[in-house]
């Protein structure tokens, strides 16, 4: 509380006593005139034996004697765990209309209003000089340590009721730096790292701001390493972490998982509301069919039903070369490092040198379209419409086995080095042991061809043209869930994390639990597609989405909503369609062209990286 200036001494004024207490009834007096301090409060109750603290003898007194007191103020200590500064009157603690008024505990008389020279003489009462709290206030403290929690408030509230708005701010000064402790700093660090590393991203982000010492916390680089796995960022680039290390101030800890992981916001947020730049248009294949595609790293391999295979580069948008060699349609591929490999309606596989666009191994063997194959490290499994299927060595081009029991045409394959899985027109699935050539499991179930399958090693998912999808154990060859929901064919599937996302052809695409067999969510809606779903890639952000009307679609995962369309095309609804999309963290590939001769065939290169100008 602030101290306020008093005159000193006492003044006799007839035979009335004037004590520093407002002898006014009713209303305030003039603030440069009458202390606030002199109307009292409404209170309440208190406990019994509640007794003021800083009624002290000075004031208890001043009325027995025949002069005006008027001590001089002075700020005062309190021994006790309490910083009470100051004594105030008593009459604080009661209403104005108390029968007990006085510091003496005499019933207040009746006065008349002061008279201008009365007002003019009225001064704030003030305490005792004395450093030593008077017993009084001692004994209160010690009574207020007996009473319970219930009594303890009822007095606090009395006290805060019979101040001054001075005297509460000066209770606020006191008691706000309590709640505004840095107990973060107080903890060794490994503590407090731990309390960090509950709080999202962004909120880390922002404690970072509060004070140097929480910003040395909040740069850990194990602390951002758990926010980078939690987020599925699991490396990152030197030359970016590098380049946003250079930009820091020379003491603040650098953390390249933090960079990392900004980065990935910045690129989330690319794909998410930035303006979408123009994308590099690489054209070829004429007016055919881009009937399979693959992309990794700066490289694109296009396949289509003119016979030839295109490399392009996906940073400059050039065709490096043009492969040329099978005698009729490319409808599968595969491509790992600077290995691509095609099969072809001419009943061939061929392996090629990217680098070079030189053919190395001719693979023959399937007496018709060989329609689907997998590659895994230096093995490939291809599938046919003969109905069989066949393991080859990348390397040597031999053929090492071949796995006969479908009754109809293989549409689509899945090999994981171990076992292989395949899917085809006769409603089946097997699942293979290739080394042995012997089919391990038939997995029966669905009443019409299969188009999709994926497989994690330990289910398979079948999706099929009766419009179910299955999930089966591949050790036991059980079915454990049937998904129903869709309306048509299944064309697509991607399986990540126990999470499938599953595209059809009546235009919806859905994403599942495959564990629980639940569907999470539909991607409709009005922002839904228009007709069949073509292609469709996944990620822990993001469902991206072609289809027959051309159009890209953007979702989000995890809510299902519909974030924006990535490519939209002109003749979208006329003909234009987008056949097969790929894309990786910053790029999104779009094979696109039409069926009437509406859309030109080419390749749409959109890039989201925050280093792209």
């Amino acid at each position: 509380m602030a101290a306020t200036t008093s005159t000193e001494g006492c003044e006799l004024e007839g035979d009335k006593t004037d004590c520093g207490g407002g002898l006014a009834e009713g209303g305030l007096s003039p603030p440069d005139q009458v202390s606030p301090a002199e109307e009292g409060l409404p209170i309440t109750t208190a406990p019994a034996d509640f007794v003021s603290p800083f009624v002290s003898p000075v004031v208890a007194n001043c009325n027995s004697t025949n002069y005006q007191c008027r001590t001089p103020y002075r700020k005062r200590k309190s021994e006790s765990s309490l910083d009470l500064r100051s004594q105030l009157p008593c009459k604080k603690l009661f209403p104005e209309d108390s029968p007990i008024n006085n510091c003496n505990g005499k019933k207040k008389q009746q006065e008349p209003p002061p008279n201008d020279k009365q007002k003019q003489q009225r001064v704030p009462s003030v305490s005792s000089s004395k450093d030593i709290p008077p017993p009084e206030m001692s004994e209160w403290l010690s009574q207020f340590q007996k009473w319970t929690n219930a009594e303890r408030i009822i007095a606090i509230n009395r006290l805060v009721e019979s101040c001054e708005p001075s005297q509460v701010r000066h209770m606020m000064q006191l008691i706000e730096p309590q709640f505004q402790r840095d107990f973060i700093s107080l903890l060794p660090k490994e503590l407090a790292l731990l309390v960090l590393s509950f709080l999202e991203p962004k909120d880390l982000l922002r404690a970072a701001q509060t004070c140097r010492n929480w910003r040395f916390l909040a740069e850990d680089n194990l602390l951002w390493r758990e926010k980078c796995r939690q987020a599925g960022i699991t490396r990152e680039s030197p030359s970016h972490s590098n380049r946003r290390v250079r930009h820091r101030s020379p003491s603040t800890p650098a953390s390249p998982w933090k960079a990392a992981f900004m980065r990935q916001h910045r690129i989330e947020m690319n794909w998410r509301v930035k303006p979408i730049r123009p994308p590099k248009v690489l054209k070829g294949h004429d007016d055919h069919v881009i009937t399979c595609l693959q992309f990794s790293g700066s490289r694109i391999v296009s396949g289509s039903d003119d016979n030839t295979l295109k490399v392009w580069s996906a940073t400059t948008g050039k065709c490096l070369r043009t492969l040329v060699g099978h005698t009729g349609g490319v409808w599968s591929s595969q491509m790992s490092g600077s290995t691509i490999i095609s099969g072809s309606t001419d009943r061939t596989l061929k392996v090629w040198n990217a680098e070079t666009g030189q053919c190395i191994h001719t693979l023959y063997g399937h007496t018709s379209t060989v329609r689907c194959m997998h590659l895994h490290e230096k093995k490939v499994v291809s599938g046919s419409r003969d109905a069989t299927l066949r393991l080859w060595d990348v390397d040597s081009g031999e053929c090492l086995h071949v796995l006969v029991g479908h009754l109809a045409a293989v549409r689509c394959v899945q090999y994981n080095g171990k076992l292989v899985v395949s899917g085809a027109y006769d409603y089946m699935v097997k699942v293979w042991d290739p080394e042995r050539e012997e089919c391990l499991h038939t997995l029966q179930g669905h009443t019409n061809r299969v188009y999709s399958l994926q497989f994690d090693g330990i289910h398979v998912v079948s999706g099929s043209l009766d419009t179910s999808i299955r999930v089966w154990e591949v050790e036991s060859g059980v079915c454990k869930h049937t998904l129903m929901g869709h309306q048509s064919l299944t064309s697509g599937m991607e399986l990540d994390n126990n999470i499938l996302v599953s595209g059809n052809a009546d235009s919806t695409v859905k994403v599942w639990d495959i564990i629980t067999g639940q569907c999470l969510q539909t991607l409709s809606g009005v922002n839904k597609h228009q007709s069949a779903v073509t292609c469709l890639q996944f990620n822990n952000r993001f469902v991206i989405t072609s289809s027959d009307d051309g159009t890209v679609k953007l979702w989000d995962v995890k809510t299902g909503e519909f974030i924006r369309n990535l490519v939209s095309l002109g003749s979208g609804g006329n003909g234009g369609v987008v056949w097969r999309i790929r894309a990786n963290e910053t790029k999104l590939v779009c094979a696109v062209g039409s069926r009437n001769g509406n859309e030109e065939t080419k390749l749409l290169v959109l890039d989201f990286d925050v280093d792209t100008k």
